[in-house]
């Protein structure tokens, strides 16, 4: 049975932006340098930072998440209450919370699809 939608799942997902997260040195530079506002540098930061975790997870909880945000993005979720529970370490403010969201859910449906892929090998 797939698990409903829940907000309360993405904060921890988020966790590997967090200052108290344990980052080695190269990786914390480029989540400080990034414009966590344009899109680019967030697809470079989640390609390098993300996406080793998340093809670690299961495949239900991998689904769940992509599942919650795309859930959320459909109705109109300003994601507020997700990013403001966390210290990210990005020098700048999320100034477009739904923004964010959705090129995470690009990056990591992207990142499902590839490992989609290998599996058909």
């Amino acid at each position: 049975m797939k698990p409903n939608p829940k907000l309360s799942i993405l904060p921890g997902f988020l966790f590997v932006f967090d200052i108290d997260y344990p980052h080695e040195g190269a990786v914390e530079e480029l989540i400080c340098l990034a414009d966590v506002n344009d899109s680019s540098d967030l697809i470079r930061v989640f390609d390098a930072v993300l996406k080793p975790e998340f093809v670690g997870y299961s495949e239900s909880d991998r689904c769940w998440i992509i599942d919650t945000i795309s859930y959320y993005l459909e109705r109109g979720e300003t994601f507020v209450e997700v990013l403001e529970k966390r210290s990210f370490l990005f020098s700048d403010e999320i100034v477009d919370g739904r923004g964010f969201m959705r090129v995470l859910l690009e990056c990591l449906s992207l990142y499902q699809a590839e490992i989609g892929k290998v599996k058909n090998f």
